[in-house]
């Protein structure tokens, strides 16, 4: 396997640790409620559906999506990057970050 093999399956079990941690904690489900909030709330201002943008949506739903976010999976998820990048940079093996 290459190294962007290994890099490109890497960030895919990164991405699914993050999307399951996200779902087990209930995040997504209320991201999900937030967003169904913020559209009626734009429609009950007088836009359409039509008129309302991801971009709109994201600038509503962002800010406190990412209030939302658990300490504990912040925590998890820093660990995580910063063990790998001393795995990389050679300070100790995978042996040693799965403490």
């Amino acid at each position: 396997m290459s190294q962007n093999e290994v890099t490109f399956v890497e960030e895919e079990n990164f991405k699914s640790l993050v999307c399951r941690r996200l779902v087990e904690c209930g995040w997504m489900d209320e991201v999900t409620m937030l967003c169904k909030e913020k559209l009626k709330d734009r429609l009950s201002k007088g836009q359409t559906v039509q008129s309302i943008t991801e971009d709109d949506l994201f600038n509503d739903v962002a800010p406190d999506a990412r209030r939302m976010l658990p300490d504990t999976i912040k925590r998890e998820l820093k660990v995580k990057v910063q063990n790998k990048l001393l795995q990389t940079a050679g300070y100790f093996d995978e042996t040693d970050s799965e403490s």
